[in-house]
């Protein structure tokens, strides 16, 4: 099956790394271009991809109690930690490579990272592949699914699977292919696309400063002079005489229309890529940004949650073990005001049922932990010993 529309054998003469850059990479971004072009699917992507790379990622081992609770202990060195958190390879930060990979799967349905291993698995670099150079063939007698790429710096390699990739896609359409909603919506974006050059050809013919009138009728060689004069300050400025009265320019009922599609053609791409429209600088019928913790909830539960859920699962399929686990921290978005802060630390303190240490408490305020303070309060005040 046929996952990339570039993706095919080339059995062209004209091979080798010009014929990549020109028929595959330059392709690619000229085809993508599209949802760029449209600014509300571009604020929708770059929404969504800012929100997931703001959030803080923890890797660590994976335990269990007596009881089997879930015991998670953060581990702050090794290859695994240091490519997630400070750096994917030689060129990218962690941001900029969730941005990436997120940007691509939310516009072309997939976003793919190779994963350069060397002497016993370690991890070397993170390297993303958006630019068409991954096909997807599957063997319908065995189910088994593989991957021919070409790997900048590596060059073409075949019969991967995918644990050698991190590979974050929209929802599946099928098996194995990530929906491709920029395609889907194809319409819509045309639509927005031929909105905006229209504003932009009526604003170029119809776009007029002002008007000056006089009773008086001017000569030509006065007309011209007042042209002259006013060229260079209130250029294309209409001159009435003889009493000549102006009607003033009020948007036609076509004109109106135009701006109403606009604004519903805003909604469609909220709905289609799953963001509040109100993140997109839409008045979200009527609603404002006063309560913001509302639109944040929404945010982060509606909009960023399922695409947390799939990078958490992607690092997990072909990096982790069964004992490891990753951590993309929402709470990230939950800052809240210095009274709410407080109100937090002091219930989540509080003698009778406390829920978290002192440390813990001065962790999330962005300070250093005190001796001691990694005991949870009990009845009273004292801590809880074992």
């Amino acid at each position: 099956m046929k996952l990339w529309p570039f993706g095919q054998k080339n059995t062209d003469p004209g091979t080798g790394n010009r014929f990549y850059q020109q028929n595959i990479v330059e392709r690619a971004v000229s085809e993508h271009q599209k949802q760029l072009r449209v600014t509300a699917s571009l604020a929708a992507g770059m929404r969504i991809a800012e929100g997931v790379a703001s959030l803080p990622i923890t890797v660590g081992k994976l335990g269990h109690d007596r009881l089997g609770r879930a015991i998670r202990t953060p581990i702050r060195a090794g290859e695994l930690t240091e490519r997630l958190t400070l750096a994917p390879n030689d060129w990218m930060t962690p941001t900029e490579f969730v941005e990436t990979l997120t940007m691509w799967a939310v516009f072309r349905g997939v976003g793919r990272a190779y994963i350069h291993r060397g002497y016993r698995g370690r991890i070397r670099a993170l390297i993303p592949i958006n630019d068409g150079g991954v096909t997807i063939r599957r063997d319908y007698d065995t189910g088994k699914v593989w991957y021919d790429a070409n790997i900048p710096g590596l060059g073409f390699l075949s019969n991967l699977t995918r644990r050698d990739f991190i590979e974050v896609t929209c929802p599946r359409w099928n098996e194995i292919e990530g929906l491709n909603i920029t395609a889907e919506i194809g319409k819509v974006l045309r639509l927005a696309l031929t909105l905006e050059d229209r504003q932009m050809e009526d604003g170029r013919k119809k776009a007029v400063p002002g008007y000056i009138t006089t009773d008086q009728q001017l000569s030509k060689d006065s007309a011209k002079m007042v042209k002259e004069a006013l060229k260079d300050k209130l250029p294309n400025t209409p001159v009435f005489d003889s009493g000549t009265k102006y009607n003033s320019i009020i948007p036609t009922q076509a004109e109106l229309q135009l701006l109403e599609t606009r604004r519903f053609i805003i909604e469609e791409v909220a709905r289609a890529y799953g963001i509040h429209p109100i993140f997109l600088a839409h008045d979200a019928a009527g609603q404002s940004l006063t309560r913001i913790s509302d639109a944040m909830d929404y945010h982060v539960t509606i909009t960023l949650g399922p695409w947390v859920k799939r990078w958490e699962e992607a690092i997990r399929f072909s990096l982790l073990g069964a004992d490891e686990y990753v951590d993309f921290d929402e709470t990230q978005f939950y800052r809240m005001d210095l009274a709410a802060r407080a109100d937090y630390a002091a219930k989540s303190l509080g003698n009778n049922a406390a829920w978290e240490t002192p440390n813990s408490i001065l962790e999330w305020l962005g300070k250093n932990p005190v001796e001691g303070g990694d005991a949870l309060p009990a009845a009273g005040g004292a801590p809880i010993t074992e």
